[in-house]
């Protein structure tokens, strides 16, 4: 904003400045114009350009890092985020390595290090407001939370009731991001 009165205050010192040089000439019929007054006047002229086009240039670098540093900002923005996701990705490591010994007690402290890995994550994943949608069999099918991939024709259950959900739905602050992928009762 103050660019642009900069710039326009320029303009008009310009302008008036112009017209003076033009009535001057005007004005001076026996043709003895007063030179070093004319000179000043000129040399005004040429100062408030060139300061016209320093502001320009000024306007035109401030925009350009404001530019720079909303594109670094938002490049880095995920990054506390992604690093948190580490430690989760570093417990399916150990997860995995322990998996290929065989017997029924190390299978079963495998399925115990998943269930706790995935708990890991939808801990941090509730810490960042991503929240489960809850759904189950015999729920009333929400189209704003649901989406109906397949129908079912059940007499145990009533029109429009969810028959078996086939993928989760997650929420973000109340907002859905991913609808629950359900099958519909349809009568």
């Amino acid at each position: 904003m103050t660019d642009k009165k900069g710039e326009e205050l320029i303009n008009e010192q310009s302008s008036e400045m112009q017209e003076e040089l033009s009535r001057k000439d005007e004005v001076d019929q026996s043709g003895i114009a007063d030179v070093n007054e004319v000179e000043s006047l000129r040399k005004a002229l040429f100062e408030s350009n060139e300061n016209l086009l320093r502001v320009k240039a000024d306007a035109e670098n401030f925009r350009k890092r404001i530019t720079k540093e909303y594109e670094e900002k938002m490049k880095y923005a995920n990054q506390s985020l992604l690093m948190e996701f580490l430690s989760v990705a570093d417990n399916m490591d150990l997860a995995l390595s322990h998996a290929g010994q065989g017997n029924e007690e190390s299978l079963d402290k495998f399925k115990e290090g998943l269930m706790l890995i995935l708990k890991q994550f939808k801990d941090l994943l509730a810490k960042h407001g991503m929240k489960e949608i809850c759904c189950n069999e015999g729920d009333k099918f929400d189209p704003n939370l649901h989406d109906a991939l397949m129908l079912d024709s059940r007499d145990d259950l009533d029109n429009n009731t969810i028959t078996m959900v086939l993928q989760k739905g997650y929420t973000l602050h109340d907002r859905v991001v991913r609808p629950a992928k359900v099958k519909v009762n349809k009568i």
